[in-house]
């Protein structure tokens, strides 16, 4: 009866894993519920910043063009402030750097599996099948991001990690 109650346990807990990991959602600066289903079959960059990292400030207004640029694309940035700021600060902070496009509230790096960032900014290009492809240590150009996936589409797909030439 026991080996009954480890099986049932075990089925439980990958299904409620599973669940969670589909039923997860963000939020963003302003508040908004940003489910994982809306980063369905979408290209997703993950930016992390700083206010302080001078780096990352060069960076925004090309990620600003960027997001701009390509928001009816299928191609998702995202912002995550590596201090974690509570949100008034968080809010702040992006007037400030003069972001454009969305910040999340939370790290995503535990749901996509992102690893530890020690160096800023730190870029991550996430596929439509939910996929880490690149993680770039550096800053980044709106012409950098398009051609990596650009890349990725229609081959050289043999690189995952690499700093960025630019930096």
């Amino acid at each position: 009866m026991s080996n009954n109650k480890s099986i049932i346990f075990m089925v439980m807990a990958i299904i409620l894993a599973f669940y969670s990991h589909i039923c997860f959602s963000f939020h963003d600066a302003t508040g908004r519920s940003i489910s994982l289903s809306d980063f369905k079959n979408k290209w997703i960059i993950v930016n992390y910043w700083a206010d302080w990292c001078d780096s990352c400030i060069e960076e925004i207004p090309e990620l600003n063009n960027f997001y701009k640029n390509n928001q009816d694309n299928n191609i998702l940035i995202i912002g995550v402030n590596y201090d974690n700021l509570p949100n008034p600060v968080l809010q702040q902070a992006i007037r400030k750097t003069g972001i454009l496009f969305p910040v999340l509230q939370e790290d995503p790096a535990k749901v996509w599996r992102l690893g530890e960032i020690t160096v800023l900014p730190t870029t991550y290009i996430i596929n439509p099948d939910g996929d880490v492809v690149r993680k770039i240590i550096g800053p980044n150009t709106e012409q950098s991001l398009l051609k990596i996936i650009h890349n990725r589409l229609y081959g050289k797909k043999n690189i995952k990690e690499k700093k960025n030439p630019i930096a």
